[in-house]
């Protein structure tokens, strides 16, 4: 049995249809909550808490930490390959930084520039509509199977 005759039978485009209306209408929702992230209006001042290239490896890790209406929120920066060290350098344990967050969703928030919009849909769309449309689509497609051997 193959994946293709699952996606195209009625038990596969009713789940299929049910993981997008569902998880796509999630994926929107939380895009929309982070939009104000996006237009650099909500920016307030944080703090690196962690700066260090982590040995061994090719990797560095950088984490701040931000208020928003008295509650302190943590982020996390990822820099490039090509620019851990300098990135490293630059930002070391203490320093001031601006952060742009989400007025709706404060927990999201962005280190030195707002959200780029490409960016926060690609990652809303992995989050929130790949991610479980692989999962739902996994545990169908056997339960498809476990009934279509049994016919």
């Amino acid at each position: 049995m193959s994946f293709l005759i699952y996606l195209f039978s009625t038990w596969g485009l009713l789940t299929n249809m049910l993981v997008v209306i569902v998880f796509g209408l999630t994926t929107y929702n939380t895009y929309a909550k982070r939009w104000s992230a996006m237009s650099g209006k909500f920016s307030t001042k944080g703090r690196i808490t962690w700066s260090e290239m982590i040995p061994g490896k090719n990797r560095a890790l950088i984490s701040y930490s931000y208020t928003v209406n008295n509650i302190l929120y943590n982020g996390v920066i990822t820099p490039s390959p090509f620019r851990m060290k300098k990135m490293v350098e630059l930002n070391p344990k203490g320093k001031e930084i601006t952060v742009y967050y989400s007025s709706k969703d404060p927990g999201y928030s962005q280190a030195f520039t707002p959200p780029n919009h490409m960016d926060t849909i690609i990652q809303s769309i992995n989050k929130f509509l790949v991610f479980p449309a692989v999962l739902i689509n996994t545990i169908s497609f056997f339960l498809y199977w476990l009934f279509s051997i049994n016919s």
